[in-house]
């Protein structure tokens, strides 16, 4: 007979500083839960503590019709309790890594509304301060919701609250997650209420934002008593001062924020003719996509690798790819802030590449390379666990060799990274990552957007990735995003100065500590300088390398 295991993860505020380094990230402590004693003492900052539940489903009544409760939790676990006849065992059913044929993809906007809604009225009913919601925590909700209804486990997320997609909340954090034979949403909030447990973290007063995610399953009550019909997770984060982008509810207004929320900028629809770089499968008639929301929906869920991948070729994010001058691609590996000497070669004949991008395309743990040729082709290398890299896919047969390119997580509900491509004529293109092996979509951003470099990072501070141009003058530009297709309607300001510098700049994330981000460049000088990003502010730039005068920045 299998068991789940059901927690609720809670975020202790650190009280004293004595506790931990002020930097250093807050620890989770593991709440009991309804069916056993109150704790007598809250565990330490620093220390995590769990309890393993029997998760049991209450045999239905009688009548088919009858909407089954929730999953309920019964009794702390210590020891394998005698099963009861008049109560059913969850059956995981546990999914394939990968596999989503489970999923029903439903449109859950109300189900999300009903959830935040209940939470709200239920806060008011106790006198706190309703909590908010914003697109971001949505994000890692949702994908969370959806990568355990693929799996059919009920697990909480290791460390979401240092996900960037929690905006680095400094005043507590907390995960529910309940799961239902019905669509009813506003009933999981019902259980989580008479869960002591779940509505402390309800009626935490420090929480003030939440994202909710709701997923949907093809389990059918009676026909599949052991397959649920929709899984919830609701993240609660408090944080002192109310992200950016925070909105009074979902789809909402902005609340709390000291900005209103900008208007997006209409997604024109370009000719057929506009020139672009010729895909491997082009759409049909050679048409070009005008945008829409369907653009940035994931293609399938991707959960962290369960490989080894201790040997791959690149370790980090922070490692700096080069091209020298006998046509190898390097690496710098980087450690401490730092970027070692002595370099590791990638490979070789890479003479006739114009650019190449270090990118985790594929989302399975392991960093692969995206390659401009001379000739047009645009090839990504895929990244083995075990080192070097795999067959070669060709993503575009032609035409690539005229654009200025970005990857990043321009999508903040996908965590495929997508691609960013300049045209000549100032034209800015979306090429969705499907998961393929081909890039044939595309919608229009922007136009007359000058000609320079591109990278995609979190430059405005709101956990959204945007996109930073930098002007021949070497003036770097910010391009705000919405988290989906749209630019923000805006005056586009400069943000730094990367003057003096040649090539492509480079996006290093993690260089300076967990969920650290920048840009580098290689000046004219031969050295190579770093500009740090943090609170939506550029840093003074500082050199990591010099003598690079036979290399350019990949």
């Amino acid at each position: 007979m299998r068991r789940f295991v059901m927690a609720v993860a809670v975020l202790a505020a650190a009280a004293a500083a004595v506790l931990a380094p002020a930097a250093a990230p807050p620890s989770p402590v593991a709440a009991t839960h309804d069916a056993g004693p109150p704790p007598t003492a809250s565990p330490s900052p620093g220390t995590v503590t769990s309890d393993s539940l029997d998760v049991r489903l209450a045999k239905p009544a009688a009548r088919p019709q009858a909407a089954p409760p929730p999953v309920a939790s019964i009794g702390p676990a210590t020891g394998p309790a005698a099963l009861d006849p008049s109560v059913t065992s969850v059956n995981p059913l546990a999914a394939p890594m990968g596999d989503t044929s489970n999923l029903v993809r439903d449109s859950n906007s109300s189900q999300v509304l009903a959830v935040f809604n209940a939470i709200n009225a239920w806060r008011a009913q106790n006198g706190l301060k309703p909590v908010r919601y914003h697109l971001s925590i949505q994000g890692l909700a949702q994908e969370w919701s959806d990568s355990i209804a693929s799996r059919e486990v009920i697990e909480h997320r290791a460390s979401f609250w240092t996900d960037p997609r929690a905006l680095n909340p400094d005043n507590g954090a907390g995960e529910v997650i309940a799961v239902r034979w019905d669509r009813d949403a506003a009933q999981l909030v019902e259980w989580w209420k008479n869960s002591p447990a779940h509505n402390a973290i309800l009626l935490d007063p420090r929480m003030s934002v939440v994202g909710i995610g709701i997923t949907f399953t093809n389990g059918t009550y009676p026909a599949t008593p052991n397959r649920y019909a929709m899984w919830g997770v609701v993240d609660f984060f408090g944080y002192t001062t109310l992200p950016a982008g925070t909105t009074a509810a979902p789809g909402g207004s902005t609340g709390g924020t000291p900005t209103p929320t900008p208007t997006p900028t209409p997604t024109p629809t370009p000719s057929p003719t506009t020139p672009a770089p010729v895909p491997v499968n082009p759409p049909p008639g050679g048409s070009v996509t005008p945008g829409g929301a369907e653009l940035c929906a994931p293609p399938g869920r991707f959960q962290p690798t369960t490989q080894d991948t201790s040997r791959a070729s690149l370790h980090s994010a922070a490692d700096v790819v080069a091209l020298n001058s006998g046509g190898s691609i390097v690496a710098y590996p980087a450690t401490a802030g730092k970027l070692g000497t002595a370099p590791t070669t990638l490979g070789t004949g890479f003479g006739g590449a114009t650019s190449v991008q270090s990118v985790d395309w594929d989302r399975d743990g392991i960093l692969d390379l995206l390659v401009q040729w001379g000739d047009g082709r645009l090839v990504l290398y895929p990244g083995l666990a075990g080192g070097s890299y795999g067959a070669p896919t060709t993503l575009g047969q032609s035409g690539w060799n005229t654009m200025t390119l970005a990857t990043g997580l321009w999508c903040a509900a996908n965590r495929l990274p997508q691609l960013l491509a300049l045209d000549p004529s100032g034209n800015l293109y979306l090429y969705p990552n499907r998961g393929t092996g081909d890039v044939h979509e595309r919608a229009l951003l922007a136009t007359g957007v000058p000609a320079g470099r591109l990278a995609i990072l979190d430059a405005s501070g709101d956990g959204l990735e945007d996109l930073v141009v930098q002007r021949s003058d070497g003036a770097l530009v910010l391009y705000r995003s919405l988290g989906q297709e749209q630019l923000v309607n805006e005056a586009r300001p400069v943000v730094a100065t990367a003057a003096g510098t040649t090539g492509p700049i480079r996006v290093l994330r993690d260089l300076d500590g967990a969920g650290s981000v920048g840009i580098a460049a290689l000046r004219t000088d031969g050295s190579l300088a770093y500009w740090p990003v943090a609170s939506g502010k550029f840093g003074a730039p500082r050199v990591l390398a010099t003598g690079w005068s036979g290399l350019r920045l990949g």
